[in-house]
């Protein structure tokens, strides 16, 4: 998302970036009860941005951690999360508007976290809703979701993302689409690949070559700051006698606590990790499409739909262009409202070429466009990505700051 920084004895980076410190060769420095953090906004503003930093591991066993801002004379208890992990990490949101070179004070204290509305993540019969407050974000499917009757059932599948809500409760994604009903949501798969010999179709289920499903919910975290849910999925060759899996990919999903009615937004980051599941590389050939997909709402068909892309490209100059993010929004129902896609500066070959298709609510971040590539054994296929679920149109300011 954003990126701020604090100052802490060295100059620490922080938010969704690890902590840095200005000599690579010494270990990052981490916070411990009691200390005083100054956070400043370096280049530009910031509004509503999520912050974090290292902690060291308290003394106490289970002892509780709550952050402090001070403001003059007033301190004030905050929201704030911890995240597990070696090292864990404390995280809060910097709320409202913080200026370039503005700053900000905290104190880490010990005592129990402040409430406030919760990102829950909420494990159902098939599905993982994730809400902020009372307001539902999205549902992740890891049950077989079958289409509807009439549409062929090779169309089925799990491992997807539908529906995404606005802030006010608006719908823009789509399932099972009569022009495509392979295109569900938000999804991952690829196309034309090389697998033991065989050459195994990802995306197209009718073919019947291959398909992604899930496999396994590892785990779901509910807080103040966001929640989180890390889903396993095969992507399994089914031109094999026998079904064989060649990757086994991680989904990690984490909503944050941003944005709201008020700003018009949700926010979610997608990270998608994809190891090869034997010893054969899959090796992926030069396409037009496959990778993270995007299918809009129902509605946004070439009269209704809007592309916009971060280099000002609409749907039809926009495609195979390599843009840092695409927004797709228009009318559903008696509502404007949209969706914004954003790529990660360090996926492999970013800004990938996104597909736009010419006259469907479509696109997918697609680095086989420009050519040969492979997922080899033991090495992580990593690539992360965001979506900006909104509310009316999003100012191209909005996108480009978050």
């Amino acid at each position: 998302m954003t990126r701020l920084s604090i100052l802490l004895v060295t100059l620490i980076s922080i938010a969704t970036l690890q902590a840095e410190d200005r000599r690579p060769e010494r270990p990052p420095p981490a916070a411990t009860i009691g200390q005083v953090l100054t956070l400043v906004a370096r280049d530009q503003a910031r509004i509503d941005a999520p912050a974090s930093i290292a902690l060291t591991i308290p003394p106490e066993k289970g002892r509780s951690v709550r952050l402090v801002e001070i403001a003059g004379d007033q301190e004030q208890p905050i929201p704030s999360q911890v995240e597990p992990g070696t090292p864990p990490r404390l995280w809060w949101i910097v709320r409202g508007e913080l200026a370039s070179g503005a700053k900000r004070t905290y104190r880490i204290d010990a005592g129990d976290a402040v409430e406030s509305p919760q990102v829950s993540v909420d494990r159902r019969e098939g599905s993982v809703v994730v809400r902020v407050g009372e307001a539902s974000v999205l549902q992740y499917n890891s049950a077989h979701v079958a289409p509807p009757a009439g549409v062929d059932a090779k169309y089925g599948r799990s491992a997807f993302i539908h529906p995404m809500w606005t802030p006010a409760g608006t719908v823009v994604t789509n399932q099972f689409p009569a022009d495509h009903p392979h295109q569900s949501g938000i999804f991952l798969a690829h196309t034309k690949t090389e697998f033991a010999g065989r050459t195994p179709n990802f995306w197209d289920l009718l073919g019947g070559t291959g398909r992604v499903r899930f496999k396994s919910l590892q785990a779901t975290t509910s807080g103040a700051i966001f929640g989180q849910l890390d889903a396993e999925h095969e992507h399994v060759d089914l031109s094999a006698p026998e079904e064989k899996v060649a990757l086994v990919e991680t989904w990690n999903i984490r909503v944050w606590n941003v944005g709201g009615p008020k700003l018009g937004y949700w926010v979610c980051d997608l990270t998608s990790t994809l190891n090869c599941a034997t010893a054969d590389p899959l090796r992926l050939l030069k396409y037009h499409y496959g990778g993270m997909a995007l299918r809009g709402a129902r509605s946004w068909d070439a009269e209704h739909g809007r592309f916009l892309t971060s280099e000002g490209k609409d749907q039809i100059t926009g495609n195979h262009t390599r843009p840092r993010w695409c927004d797709l929004s228009g009318p559903v129902g008696d509502r404007m409202a949209g969706l914004a896609f954003l790529t990660h500066p360090k996926n492999f070959r970013a800004p990938e070429p996104l597909r736009i298709h010419p006259t469907m609510p479509y696109m997918v971040f697609s680095p086989s466009h420009l050519g040969d590539w492979e997922i080899t054994p033991g090495t992580p296929h990593v690539s992360r990505y965001q979506f900006v679920i909104h509310d009316g149109q999003l100012p191209e300011t909005t996108i480009n700051r978050l």
